[in-house]
């Protein structure tokens, strides 16, 4: 941002009558793009100098504009993601602000979820905002209808804005347009169009060949580490240098996948004729397809192991795949690999668990814009990030692809007792994202912390979300049987009926307890969202079931 213009000064009024009561009045201007930001006088001088002039003009109220600066220059208004509202915002929570003065109401926000938070904050620590250019009397209910009308044409605007921009990008992709994004290997742009890189499509040409005679991307990307065949180097716009390594069976994937190649377009659930030829036929990239298809699953297991090579324990030990069988049924496990001069157990966690909550957090970081802005600082073309974020979504629901964007994004896990740390690379997450950002630092780590707790259930550890409520619920069907036995056994001795032996009594006995569990510990099992750690083994062997209903829920893990 440029530096400030000196021609506007907070004005400190001198000679103010002492029964005037002190109005302190904070300016606020915004503006939604950095264009213009440069210049010595921009859009954001303008709005406070109109802003001071209005506050001069009311000194006989005893108005007094504060000397601190308060300007988002490049945010948008539809959210309240900005460091100078939230720090003014902060400022009239803690009382030292009584007036917000923007030059016109839009400048402070667009979006009318985000006014009502703001009116209410104003409310509670009894401020209030002015808009200079707008006459608004918010103590009448006439007042608060017409800035709420005004409110909404905004948020209208912005609304059928995104809408035009997706309905341009759908239209253009039919017409077969490329609209931008990352460019594929072995093409360049030129008048934003796709234009062939004859070197660098004699590369493409040559991964598709091998793919047909390796049969597999680990055996693809030996191969090509062995021809010598690397990937693109590319200078980025903070002069950093990325790429020239060996491929790397994720970035395989992309690109046998993506369908550019075959000379088309795609959009959502269609494919178009794109403007661009093609490197390879659509018969030779329909064949690699049907390839990656059927070697989407493991044939012994039928299941991937998503985090290998990419996990460590607390202690820093690599975790490990291992399995283990019952019978006709297979487990997968993460297992810490034993280091010299570390004593302590290994950990053993079952796989499913591990993959469910990394997916989990991933999910919530790539559907939120918002916090997607806040990990990766502002973005270019923000209008875009939520329909990028929910197309890598849809990538974590088959186990090869999530494993694959994991890899792109040079993902590392660290479990620890009472959480999962995920590093991911931020320049790596941008571009897949396929937003610009020149603003984020060299070797910025995006990461996400899950709070979790390992739970003991029989002589397996399990690994479960600290609230009780975030995690999944899992029906214990055997558990519930067991519930309704003790029902059962509770009408037979009040019946007596059939007659029973001593040992039978005391079997029964035992059953009846249960069917004076409190309410919620029965609703919680019927609805599977009991301690991980409760099971029908568990409650059947517990020596002593208390009758205090709150005895029992800190017994039987509740509490």
């Amino acid at each position: 941002m440029a530096r400030r213009s000196s021609a506007v000064r907070p004005n400190v009024p001198s000679g103010q009558s002492a029964s005037v009561k002190q109005i302190r009045c904070a300016i606020y201007t915004r503006k939604s793009t950095e264009e213009g930001l440069e210049q010595e006088f921009n859009s954001l001088d303008a709005q406070r100098e109109a802003c001071a002039a209005y506050i001069v003009s009311q000194r006989h109220e005893g108005w007094v504009q504060m000397p601190d600066y308060y300007d988002d220059g490049g945010y948008s208004g539809g959210n309240m993601e900005r460091p100078a509202l939230k720090q003014l915002l902060a400022e009239i929570e803690a009382g030292r602000v009584d007036v917000i003065v923007v030059y016109k109401v839009d400048r402070l926000t667009r979006a009318l979820s985000d006014f009502a938070r703001i009116v209410e904050i104003l409310d509670r620590s009894k401020a209030s905002f002015v808009s200079v250019t707008q006459a608004f009397n918010t103590t009448t209910s006439m007042g608060r209808l017409t800035l709420n009308v005004l409110l909404s044409f905004a948020q209208f605007e912005r609304e059928v804005t995104g809408e035009r921009i997706r309905d341009k990008v759908a239209s253009s992709k039919k017409k077969g347009m490329w609209m931008g994004g990352p460019v594929p290997l072995g093409y360049m742009v030129k008048d934003r169009k796709l234009i062939i890189i004859p070197e660098e499509a004699e590369t493409v040409r040559l991964i598709f060949q091998r793919h047909q005679a390796c049969g597999s991307l680990k055996a693809l990307a030996d191969d090509l580490a062995a021809r010598g065949i690397t990937s693109r180097l590319r200078t980025m716009k903070d002069g950093r240098t990325i790429g020239g390594q060996p491929f790397k069976s994720g970035a395989l994937y992309w690109i046998i996948r993506n369908v550019i190649y075959a000379g088309l377009i795609p959009h959502k659930e269609a494919l178009y004729q794109g403007e661009h030829q093609g490197i390879i036929s659509r018969e030779h990239w329909d064949a690699s397809q049907a390839l990656l298809n059927n070697n989407a699953l493991r044939p012994h297991t039928g299941q991937r192991s998503i985090l290998r090579y990419m996990i460590v324990d607390g202690l820093g030990r690599s975790m490990i795949v291992a399995h283990g069988r019952k019978g006709t049924r297979r487990y997968r496990y993460y297992v810490s690999k034993p280091v010299d001069g570390i004593s302590k157990p290994t950990w053993r966690l079952p796989a499913g668990d591990l993959e469910s909550l990394v997916r989990i957090a991933m999910l919530e970081l790539l559907n939120n814009p918002l916090r997607l802005q806040t990990e990766l600082g502002q973005l270019d073309r923000d209008h875009q990030l939520a329909d990028a974020g929910h197309r890598l979504a849809e990538q974590l629901k088959a186990p090869m692809s999530m494993r694959a964007l994991l890899e792109d994004l040079q993902a590392a896990i660290t479990l620890k007792q009472d959480e999962i740390m995920i590093c991911m690379e931020g320049a790596a997450l941008i571009n897949k994202l396929g937003i610009a950002n020149t603003s984020l630092p060299i070797g910025h780590q995006v990461r996400l912390t899950v709070p979790v707790c390992l739970r003991r259930r029989g002589h397996e550890l399990r690994l479960v979300f600290t609230a009780p409520d975030s995690r999944r619920a899992e029906r214990d069907e055997r558990l519930i049987r067991l519930l309704a036995s003790g029902r059962a056994a509770w009408q037979q001795l009040v019946t007596r009926q059939p007659a029973f032996d001593s040992h039978q009594r005391s079997h029964l006995v035992r059953l009846a307890r249960l069917n004076f569990l409190a309410p919620d510990i029965i609703m919680a099992v019927l609805s599977g969202r009991q301690p991980v750690e409760l099971t029908s083994r568990s409650l059947l062997r517990l020596s002593c079931l208390p009758n205090d209903w709150t005895e029992q829920r800190r017994v039987l893990g509740f509490g």
